[in-house]
């Protein structure tokens, strides 16, 4: 099979330049919402995209592809977030802002309890209980967010099959992923452990495949909640030349089966 590797480098590449071009060029004017307007939000999901892309394209190169997957899976969770600020705007900021309040009641309460365990009080204690009063005060009810509802909210549903697919064979310790850490002899009377690299060129196709998806995902929403235009490259071209892609990597995995 020919691998289209550097085809979806080069593509990779054109939709990074993209997105930076979008932050580059998005106006966000100083006004009342300050940093919660969802403006400063997708713009801070399209700088954590790009950067986990290059540690991504990092990892890929070392020959890293589990840890390469996982950091896409990461570039997901911005996808969803940023479709929803593009479809819900403040609404979906309430929301994550609920989600951190959660968090970090969570982590407050659960900081006390060690606490209490402790031979000796510690000075935080006192400072730490007031924090998790006034959280619980402000906040009762603060829900976590669900990836799989943002993605919905966001009208984005069917990249979540995408996550849950590098979830279970790259992000979490599962039977799936472990097993890429185990090499067994071909009679299966032996096996060894070792550090997973891998030079398979199909899953390195397809590594890079949902890497360009989730990326363009992230970048069509990013301009439309600023409200962007066409800044450099068309965005129209990029997810044309995505699907011209995708669907000759389908056909050459399909001819590999066959």
């Amino acid at each position: 099979m020919m691998s289209n590797v550097s085809a979806w480098r080069a593509l990779l590449d054109r939709i990074v330049g993209r997105g930076k071009l979008v932050f580059d060029n998005a106006s966000v004017p100083l006004g009342d919402k300050g940093t919660k307007d969802p403006k400063v939000w997708a713009l801070a999901l399209l700088a954590r995209t790009v950067s986990n892309i290059d540690g991504a394209i990092l990892l890929l190169d070392a020959g890293h592809v589990v840890e390469a997957r996982t950091l896409i899976r990461c570039v997901y969770e911005n996808f969803f977030c940023a479709a929803a600020i593009a479809k819900t705007g403040d609404d979906f900021i309430q929301t994550m802002e609920l989600d951190d309040a959660a968090s970090r009641k969570k982590q407050a309460k659960r900081l006390l309890n060690w606490s209490g365990k402790q031979d000796q009080p510690l000075d935080f204690a006192e400072k730490l209980t007031e924090f998790a009063a006034a959280l619980d005060a402000k906040h009762p009810t603060a829900p976590y967010l669900n990836h799989q509802k943002t993605a919905e909210s966001g009208t984005v549903a069917d990249a979540y099959i995408f996550y849950n697919v590098l979830s279970n064979d790259a992000a979490h310790p599962s039977a799936t992923s472990l097993s890429r850490y185990i090499t067994w002899n071909d009679d299966e009377t032996e096996w060894t452990l070792s550090a997973y690299r891998s030079d398979d060129l199909d899953e390195i196709d397809e590594t890079l495949e949902l890497a360009c998806g989730a990326i363009l995902g992230v970048t069509v929403a990013v301009n439309e909640a600023v409200a962007g235009g066409n800044v450099g490259e068309s965005l129209f071209r990029l997810s044309d030349d995505f699907k011209t892609l995708s669907n000759a990597s389908k056909a050459a995995r399909d001819n590999k089966a066959a």
